[in-house]
């Protein structure tokens, strides 16, 4: 499984399986993103990859999640995430139109971890 759905996991408290499948399937329907921009066109930059094959593979357990899943995440869930990026020693924002609690993770370039 995924650092990042465990993280989502640790914060929100549902299972990282069905914190997944929610985001898979809310990116399935092409929603727009950020911008106006939707899904497809978000994903076919970061991945080079159709949508409905970047869903799919993030259906796997073995697939990481990042950027994407992490709008989503803020989306869904209606909470900005920031992202602590230990390399860079800087703060990634992801925020919320709807407001709501923040939720901190922080990440090594390949890993994410709930911070409390």
């Amino acid at each position: 499984m995924s650092c990042l759905f465990n993280s989502f996991s640790r914060i929100v408290g549902e299972s990282p399986q069905s914190i997944r499948a929610r985001i898979c399937d809310w990116l399935a329907t092409d929603p727009v993103m950020m911008d106006d921009v939707s899904a497809s066109a978000v994903v076919l930059v970061e991945s080079k990859k159709p949508l409905d094959a970047y869903v799919q593979e993030m259906r796997s357990v073995h697939t990481w999640g990042g950027a994407i899943e992490i709008r989503a995440f803020v989306t869904l869930w209606k909470r900005p995430v920031n992202v602590w990026a230990i390399r860079t020693r800087r703060w990634i924002e992801f925020p919320c139109a709807d407001g709501g609690e923040l939720c901190k993770l922080s990440w090594t370039g390949s890993h994410y971890e709930a911070m409390t």
